[in-house]
């Protein structure tokens, strides 16, 4: 009895993952790629992770929907733009922190895609005034944690930190010195 639900933080990555490294029980200990991560720091109490596993008995098949729902507070442009181009990506890695401080790998081998999402004025003073975006991967296996903080398991891509409120407006890609 010592979980909390909720996630802190989600990262995209702007590029590709060409290798991982997997320990014996199953996290991965290292990514290996080109491009950028992009940090979203997630307002308290907003933000889920669910994954179903699919089993059809008759086709002999498994496999595992993953949904991650996050919430983007106060609508504006530069959101609104970062939005557009998570939207036309069809091949998005994500990495979320749970209020456990457990980092997780989303769309590790077949990617993951923004599925919908909501832009709201709200209408009563109090009402959420910005985005509420869902993005799914289906996989082969669920998703995986990750043995260590993200920015010591990464090889050849930079980790830049973009709060809620200065979204990246930007997809310049930046790749940083591997490791070892």
């Amino acid at each position: 009895m010592d979980a909390i639900g909720g996630i802190k933080t989600a990262y995209f990555l702007a590029g590709t993952i060409t290798t991982t490294v997997e320990s014996d029980d199953g996290e991965v200990n290292s990514i290996t790629g080109t491009g950028t991560w992009y940090e979203f720091a997630l307002p308290k109490d907003t933000a889920f992770f669910s994954e179903a596993i699919n089993v059809s008995n008759a086709n002999g098949t498994v496999f595992y929907q993953a949904e991650l729902t996050i919430v983007l507070q106060k609508l504006s442009a530069t959101k609104r733009n970062q939005i557009l181009l998570l939207a036309q990506n069809r091949d998005l890695r994500i990495v979320f922190t749970d209020n456990n401080d457990t980092k997780w790998l989303m769309g590790l081998s077949r990617g993951a895609v923004m599925s919908s999402g909501t832009i709201a004025t709200g209408t009563a003073v109090g009402d959420l005034n910005g985005y509420t975006l869902v993005f799914q991967a289906q996989e082969p296996a669920p998703t995986v944690p990750l043995s260590a903080d993200l920015g010591t398991i990464v090889h050849g891509q930079a980790v830049n930190v973009v709060t809620n409120d200065t979204v990246a407006a930007t997809t310049t890609t930046t790749t940083a010195a591997p490791e070892g």
